[in-house]
């Protein structure tokens, strides 16, 4: 919508959008995971979906600032940072919120494709055990990925899907060997359905 808005050639677009593809794909094959014959769950917390619409907002201002013609440079100085005009923020917001109905509707039940997890309580057994080893023994691991991370492991998750690449090279062999969950990308989720696929769709059991 901003391209467009913005006037900006396709190639702005195109370029943008096939960064995100492996991500796309991921999500799309999910939302038809029926047809896919697959029958995992797949779960999202409520801090992923703030975290969404942090970046859907850097992302338009990075738009803003190179329309602009601001350097690059200054991008990250937020003296600088643009001023979102309240129509685009409306319209953008509806847009997301549409592309959340086929994944979120009915998202308390079984039946819906991604349903909502809501994150662990620091009450819950184990929690604090959890959450200071990520934060203490996973090099560069934020506040966020500790409380992420820890609320897939209590909820015995096999899998967590990130595009975090230092997260994933950090912290994948300790959290794999101490808590039996595998950090992916969405590509790698991808290669996991197909093997799936051909083996047939079960659970592992959690050691």
């Amino acid at each position: 919508m901003l391209c467009e808005q913005s006037a900006l050639p396709d190639q702005f677009f195109e370029i943008y959008s096939s960064r995100y593809e492996p991500s796309l794909t991921f999500v799309n094959t999910v939302i038809d995971k029926k047809n896919q014959r697959i029958t995992d769950n797949f779960f999202v917390s409520h801090l992923a979906i703030n975290e969404l619409f942090s970046a859907i907002r850097d992302e338009m201002r990075s738009i803003l600032l190179f329309n602009k013609g601001c350097p690059i440079s200054m991008w990250r100085n937020p003296r600088y940072d643009p001023i979102i005009d309240a129509i685009d923020f409306q319209a953008v917001y509806k847009q997301t919120l549409q592309a959340f109905i086929p994944l979120f509707e009915d998202g308390k039940t079984q039946d819906s494709v991604i349903q909502l997890m809501v994150e662990q309580s620091p009450e819950s057994p184990d929690y604090w055990d959890v959450y200071s080893s990520i934060l203490f023994m996973v090099k560069e691991a934020k506040t966020h990925d500790a409380t992420l991370l820890t609320s897939a492991i209590l909820d015995k998750a096999d899998y967590f899907v990130t595009l975090d690449k230092s997260l994933i090279k950090n912290a994948k062999k300790m959290l794999n060997d101490q808590y039996h969950i595998l950090l992916v990308t969405p590509k790698e989720s991808m290669n996991i359905f197909r093997t799936k696929q051909k083996r047939g769709w079960k659970r592992p059991a959690k050691k």
